[in-house]
């Protein structure tokens, strides 16, 4: 019988945002004999698991589950904290020196049959516990943890792992390595990237200035696709943080370019954006546009979705009004800054590139611009949409050399085109 308990409700375990508060797998005890205070008792064939588990909500859930082994009844447990059925492919165990349990599970992400895997790894006192934890995190890594558990932005890391892996596995000449090892060795670089990236974050979190938290690791490394060439646009890709248009696209229709964006339903925005920014809202800024028209801006202006981007682009429409009133101008300013919630805020010392897309909105575009039907544009190459709009890619990448020099070291501004091809 393996039970383990916490105390004074700290976790055993933590994977993700998922903690491990008690767990206990045994085969049920069954007295013999009709004699109900006897004690000779025998296991039955059917083994139980109990597990309390904790997620962000910070309620406890007792999980339990019954199967012919403790590998069955794990399983059957842990299905609560899982969004889709969890199909185990294969389970290996390894004593250690130290008397500690190792496990590595292997599952499969979507279905059995679906050749799609996953692989979680964990060293406990015991068998069982190792086991239950593994498989927490092969879970994680598949991204079928429920949302109470997950951990946040681990799709973009997996993608990153799996383009680490590719390219390690074409430097070192491993050529085919199965599908079983690959999952393997993107699970370790998977685990490899939370670890850094939560450093990075608490290393960011305790600079004493949010504008030189960009100065603390090599942000250039963006501007490079795997073979060492720059990149003047990246739109291959599912990430909003690596999403970029550029402005060397002019033979593209805009629509084109718009089928890569990472979609964000309207309906996820929340209203007091739609409150400020929405054309069909009574108390709207000057500049406020559909989110499709948006969009178009964004492809045309040839920025990317991160926040510098969008304060550019929301001033940039802002400025083709030619006119802007003060008033509305710095309080545009104050609702950006203190009214946005995560993720729509733009932090202070990314407002320089909200006052340089103003100026750049009145040096270049139609008045009115942010009028016009934008998204009607999608069949039209961008160098034909920026022409009937207007824009000067030349005044443009004036703005851009001045955002570079007010805002330095930042991915966004680092990538910003301010010569001619």
């Amino acid at each position: 019988m393996e039970v383990v308990g916490s105390k004074s409700g700290s976790a055993i375990a933590t994977i993700a945002a998922l903690e491990v508060v008690h767990f206990e797998c045994f085969p049920p005890l069954k007295a013999i004999g009709a004699d109900p205070t006897s004690v000779t008792k025998l296991p039955t064939s059917t083994h139980t698991c109990r597990i309390l588990v904790r997620g962000r909500s910070k309620t406890p859930m007792e999980c339990s589950g019954e199967g012919a082994n403790p590998v069955t009844a794990i399983v059957e447990a842990l299905k609560p904290v899982f969004r889709k059925p969890l199909h185990v492919v294969s389970i290996d165990y390894f004593n250690r020196d130290d008397g500690l349990m190792r496990c590595l599970v292997t599952i499969e992400k979507e279905r059995a049959g679906s050749g799609q895997f996953s692989v979680g790894r964990s060293v406990e006192a015991s068998k069982e516990l190792s086991l239950c934890v593994a498989l927490v995190r092969s879970a994680n890594h598949a991204g079928i943890l429920g949302p109470d558990y997950s951990a946040n932005n681990q799709r973009s890391l997996r993608n990153a792992a799996n383009e680490l892996s590719n390219e390690l596995n074409e430097i070192l000449g491993l050529g085919s390595i199965g599908e079983l090892k690959r999952s393997e060795s993107e699970s370790a670089i998977l685990e490899h990237f939370n670890r850094v990236a939560s450093a990075a974050v608490v290393t960011a979190a305790n600079t004493r200035s949010e504008d030189s938290a960009f100065q603390l690791f090599d942000t250039s490394a963006w501007l490079y696709d795997a073979s060492g060439k720059r990149r003047d646009s990246f739109t291959d890709t599912d990430s909003w943080l690596a999403w970029y248009p550029g402005l060397e696209n002019e033979d593209s229709t805009v629509g084109e370019i718009l089928g890569t964006l990472p979609k964000v339903a309207e309906s996820s925005i929340p209203w007091i954006v739609r409150f400020f920014e929405s054309p069909e809202s009574w108390f709207r800024f000057r500049g406020s546009i559909s989110l499709a028209d948006h969009d178009v801006l964004h492809v045309l202006l040839g920025r990317g979705l991160q926040d510098q981007d969008e304060a550019f682009v929301l001033g940039f429409a802002m400025g083709t009004a030619k006119r802007v009133s003060w008033f509305q101008y710095q309080i545009f300013k104050h609702v950006l800054v203190r009214l946005y919630p995560e993720p729509y805020r733009i932090p202070g010392f990314l407002l320089p590139a909200f006052d340089i897309g103003v100026r750049c909105g009145i040096d270049t575009g139609n008045q009115n611009l942010y009028r016009l039907p934008l998204n009607e544009l999608k069949n039209l190459t961008v160098k034909d949409a920026r022409m009937r709009c207007g824009i000067d890619t030349g005044v443009l990448r004036k703005s851009f050399i001045k955002e570079k020099e007010q805002i330095p070291f930042t991915i966004a501004s680092l990538r910003l085109p301010t010569t001619e091809r």
